[in-house]
């Protein structure tokens, strides 16, 4: 059976590549697609030379996550690894760009690049040119020919911070007789919860483990916080009361901006940090801004004609460094149905958190945050406004539900050393 998923999967691949440039020509993020040769080379399974003889005889383990946030919740590992008296060589994968940037500045990453396509032949190449030992996958890459050649490989691919949602469930379901194959080339499925792992197990994992999500255990204390500080303050914002709304998607700024307005209106005392969740679509989201009325400064640029209410994050990669100067925090993803982002960073930087009702993919953090006292549900433009209307005049209970937050995001900590 494994080998009809590899041949079906190759024989589809020119489909599903076609179909990928369409979504992405006909979305705002087609700007991607320039890159899109460029990367042609390292989505073939291709290694450069000078990669090549910088392992070549080394131990090498090959991690891979699908994105940036994704990437960030493999340093706890990467940590414990390079903690090990034979530490591997470590060569991280990423299905995005973002994702790549964000490996390659992680400490104890030896190569980061985009992961090969997942068809045999590409797979096959980048494994016989590097030679990993192991092979480890986050949360829900279930790509069967990249699993399927690792194990055929030795490299006992495994699955960490594994979760999958009702929603997804159902969607596997279908697919299960195909999905099988490389469910049970799996040595081992670490699971988030207790009900992803029984979805697992249901969907033909041989073996699933619950161990919670290494994400959380990443440390509260963000990178470059000296220069996020000379930044904000630069920008006359470094000793202001500030709401920041960080990852968020096409839609949500709309009503961020609708709350933010709201609530200056019912005196609430902030100042605006936006941080979409991709950098390229920092135009459309200062369209917004504008059309609101507002002025904003871009962390990138002067502040020469922003009139201090508000700040547009328009690199990647800064937003961990801003979570503990917020007074309040919204995480995106949440009220378009995406599933939800990382609420544990703002949590652990002793923020009150807030979130919408989208939270397949951040359910445990966020049903902890609701019913401990860390943070709040919201529904719309008018909910978020009350909430930031409340922690305004209120900075002791905002102080409170903050230190609430961290108290609960520590609680989960401890999944990295089950893991592994």
């Amino acid at each position: 059976m494994s080998s009809l998923v590899l041949i079906l999967e190759f024989v589809l691949a020119p489909l599903i590549a076609a179909g990928v440039v369409l979504a992405f020509a006909l979305s705002p993020r087609r700007g991607l697609l320039k890159a899109l040769l460029a990367e042609l080379p390292e989505r073939l399974g291709r290694v450069p030379p000078e990669t090549r003889a910088k392992l070549a005889g080394k131990r090498v383990w090959w991690l891979h996550a699908a994105s940036a946030g994704e990437v960030a919740g493999l340093e706890p590992v990467l940590a414990a690894l390079a903690g090990r008296p034979d530490a591997p060589y470590i060569v991280m994968t990423s299905t995005t760009a973002a994702g790549r940037a964000a490996a390659a500045k992680l400490a104890g990453v030896a190569y980061a690049c985009l992961a090969p396509s997942d068809t045999l032949p590409c797979v096959t190449r980048f494994i016989r040119t590097l030679s990993p030992e192991r092979l480890l996958l986050t949360e829900t890459e279930l790509w069967p020919s990249t699993i399927i050649a690792a194990s055929r490989a030795g490299l006992k691919p495994a699955l960490l911070n594994a979760r999958m949602t009702e929603r997804s469930f159902g969607r596997y379901r279908l697919i299960a007789p195909l999905l099988r194959p490389a469910l049970e080339a799996l040595s081992v499925v670490a699971a988030q919860t207790a009900p992803d792992g029984d979805r697992f197990t249901a969907l033909g994992a041989p073996r699933v483990v619950v161990t919670g999500n290494s994400k959380y255990d990443r440390g509260a204390a963000p990178a470059a916080t000296a220069d996020a500080d000379e930044r904000l303050k630069t920008l006359g914002l470094h000793d202001k009361p500030l709401f920041i709304a960080g990852s968020t998607h096409p839609g949500e700024e709309d009503v961020v901006l609708a709350a933010f307005l709201q609530a200056r209106a019912l005196g609430a005392d902030f100042r605006l940090v936006l941080a979409p969740r991709h950098a390229e679509r920092a135009g459309d989201a200062l369209k917004s801004l504008r059309e609101g009325g507002l002025k904003p400064a871009l962390w990138s640029r002067t502040a020469a004609d922003a009139d201090g209410s508000c700040l547009l994050v328009d690199v990647m990669g800064v937003l961990p460094a801003l979570w503990p100067r917020a007074r309040a925090a919204f995480v995106g993803g949440t009220i378009v149905p995406v599933g939800g982002h990382n609420l544990l960073e703002p949590a652990l930087a002793g923020v009150p958190v807030l979130f919408g009702p989208h939270t397949g993919h951040i359910e445990l953090p966020a049903l902890l945050l609701e019913n401990g006292g860390g943070g709040w549900r919201v529904s719309d433009a008018a909910s978020l406004a009350d909430r930031l209307v409340e922690l305004s005049r209120d900075p002791a209970r905002a102080a409170g539900v903050g230190g609430k937050a961290r108290e609960l995001a520590q609680g989960l900590r401890g999944a990295t050393q089950r893991a592994l």
